[in-house]
């Protein structure tokens, strides 16, 4: 009997005991839980207050009123109910995003991890090294096609060229349903399996694994000075408007004025925009450095609207070097459907001024700009890239959102891409026609355009390496906020 008390005794003091690890537990995990919703909640009220302020369609989306949650008040804050209520009812700051969005606004975005996106501005991604295009075949499935490749990287060092096919990734074959997967990821490698087309047939080569890495890109890919029947032309490969290179750029068109060129081809086909600034310094550079002449006008929200500078005057100056300017009285323009944002900027802010000649495709129709809004409560990452200002150039024509068409059109055939820089690849030839009224000696090239050949695989482009990147089609202006 007395042992068998002892061990309810023993029984009865442990249970208090053990039970208090539990407890903590879930007094922890509860802890926890409330502290993610505040976090969510802090987060939700940084999206509506943000759009509320500075997004261009504020007064046309209902939820962003003014007086949407309290009409005795011209500001909503979290002392309101309904305003608190209302947040709570979305899942996630992301949910809550899409919900404010006018149904016009096809580029606005959030992130969860602000360090990617800053990266992204400078031209830093995860990459094996090659920009390439995914396209549909006539069998139905997707294959992948390179359209350049960046210098020092692994697929430069591996042999991989402009031109180059590819159907599988780590074994397996590309579809519509699992290219997204297969390609975009963060595996340290990926291994490509590349082909040629052979009587429409895809002939397997050889299989490359390369590296995927964090780089950096020079946007300028290529500059260099052509000399053709008598005349110096500078013909210059910019990929994207990335701020960290501005000075390097300038550097590229003094090159450009001590070779006496008289005639620039930009060829802008892989570019889907950036910095506002280096559009401008850009376009200062062709055009010259006038500071009294509009470059582009820029209108936002009534809330907004005194908030901005809105017009942007040609530049003489980037930080204090000063601007090598060609002054050219025209400009020939090389395009594609993903040239978009400040690259359609260029085209738009210099056609007061100079003569433009755009050859190519159909660009993306994007006149509007963005700023990076960033979340500052303690430990999130989230941040907006809203849209913010609509453009227009000086003359007062900004409505290209189908836009801007080709003077001279020439679609890229991804079977007969050319090697950038030559003078017989197709769209440089024909501006180097059009420069000197001599045309091109490859019979191909004649009458520019597309060739159909009957036993090639006819392949149908749809999408790219960009397109998740968040600086995707993006035109961005320096962060009021900051």
């Amino acid at each position: 009997m007395i042992k068998k008390f002892s061990l309810l005794l023993v029984l009865a003091l442990c249970l208090p005991s053990c039970s208090k690890e539990p407890q903590a537990e879930q007094l922890e995990k509860a802890t926890q839980e409330a502290e993610a919703t505040d976090q969510q909640y802090r987060t939700k009220d940084f999206v509506w207050q943000g759009l509320n302020k500075y997004y261009l369609w504020q007064e046309q989306v209902a939820d962003l009123s003014d007086t949407r949650f309290e009409k005795s008040v011209s500001y909503t804050n979290a002392t309101s109910k309904n305003y608190v209520d209302y947040l709570k009812n979305f899942s996630s700051p992301e949910v809550l995003f899409k919900q404010l969005l006018s149904p016009e606004d096809r580029f606005s975005f959030i992130v969860k991890d602000i360090d990617e996106l800053e990266n992204s501005f400078q031209g830093i991604s995860l990459s094996t090294g090659m920009d390439y295009a995914l396209a549909r075949i006539e069998t139905g499935g997707v294959v992948g096609y390179v359209r350049y490749v960046l210098p020092s990287s692994d697929a430069e060092k591996q042999g991989v060229k402009r031109g180059d096919f590819f159907d599988s990734v780590d074994g397996e074959k590309l579809t519509l349903n699992n290219y997204q997967k297969l390609l975009f990821n963060q595996n340290p490698s990926l291994t490509f399996g590349f082909f040629k087309v052979v009587d429409k047939q895809i002939v397997p080569t050889e299989s490359k694994t390369l590296s995927q890495l964090p780089l950096q890109e020079n946007p300028i890919l290529l500059h260099k000075t052509l000399n053709r029947n008598g005349k110096k032309i500078g013909y210059l490969v910019y990929n994207s408007f990335v701020s960290k290179y501005d000075k390097e750029l300038n550097e590229a068109f003094a090159q450009f004025k001590a070779d006496g060129v008289s005639d620039l081809v930009l060829d802008l086909r892989y570019n889907s925009g950036g910095s506002v600034q280096t559009a401008i310094y850009l376009a200062s550079m062709i055009k010259g450095t006038d500071t009294h002449k509009v470059f582009v006008k820029q209108a936002s929200n009534k809330k907004m609207a005194n908030y901005w500078n809105r017009e942007y005057n040609f530049e003489n100056n980037i930080s204090g070097t000063p601007i090598q300017a060609l002054n050219l009285p025209k400009v020939y323009i090389l395009t594609s459907k993903r040239t978009a944002s400040a690259s359609e900027l260029i085209i738009n802010g210099l056609k007061p001024y100079l003569t433009v000649v755009q050859i190519g495709d159909k660009t993306v129709g994007k006149n509007l700009a963005s700023i990076t809004l960033k979340d500052k409560t303690q430990g999130s990452k989230w941040a907006m890239q809203p849209i913010v200002l609509r453009s227009e150039n000086a003359a007062g024509f900004g409505h290209y959102e189908t836009g801007l068409l080709p003077d001279f059109e020439i679609k890229e055939d991804v079977r007969n891409l050319g090697v950038l820089g030559d003078e017989n690849e197709p769209l440089l030839a024909k501006a180097l026609e059009l420069i000197t009224g001599v045309p091109p000696q490859s019979a191909s090239l004649r009458g520019a355009g597309v060739r159909r050949v009957a036993n090639r695989l006819s392949m149908d482009e749809f999408d790219h390496c960009r397109s998740l990147s968040p600086t995707n089609n993006r035109m961005y202006i320096d962060n009021p906020t900051e």
